[in-house]
């Protein structure tokens, strides 16, 4: 976007991904799955422990993504983005609906049916 390009040092402004973080869980995770793969247990209690393991992983990388969305959005953009961009905000309430007209019938109007029965 900028043709300047300057390192995002501690003093910018956008926060970085917290990428450690992401790999100490999930290699401790991944420890553990070995560790039970090690250890010789009866084949449910290691499919159920290997279960929560793998579920525990993408719930952990699925909250870590949650928590650093931002900061992987605004990961490549520089300090004078703001100047340069325009954002388009774009209202998307349902409109209210029109009024109706003062003689609009309160009670409803019996039609008369003048339709042709055919036979089959």
């Amino acid at each position: 976007m900028c043709q300047a390009t300057s390192p995002k040092g501690r003093g910018s402004a956008v926060a970085r991904p917290r990428w450690g973080l992401l790999y100490a869980v999930t290699l401790s995770q991944i420890a553990a799955l070995g560790a039970v793969e090690a250890v010789h247990s009866p084949n449910p209690v290691r499919l159920t422990v290997r279960f929560l393991l793998a579920l525990g992983m993408f719930a952990t990388m699925c909250v870590w993504l949650r928590v650093n969305r931002p900061a992987l959005d605004l990961q490549d953009w520089c300090d004078c983005a703001a100047e340069r961009m325009s954002i388009r905000v774009v209202e998307s309430a349902h409109p209210k609906p029109a009024s109706l007209p003062a003689e609009w019938p309160l009670e409803p109007v019996p039609v008369d049916e003048d339709f042709e029965t055919a036979t089959r």
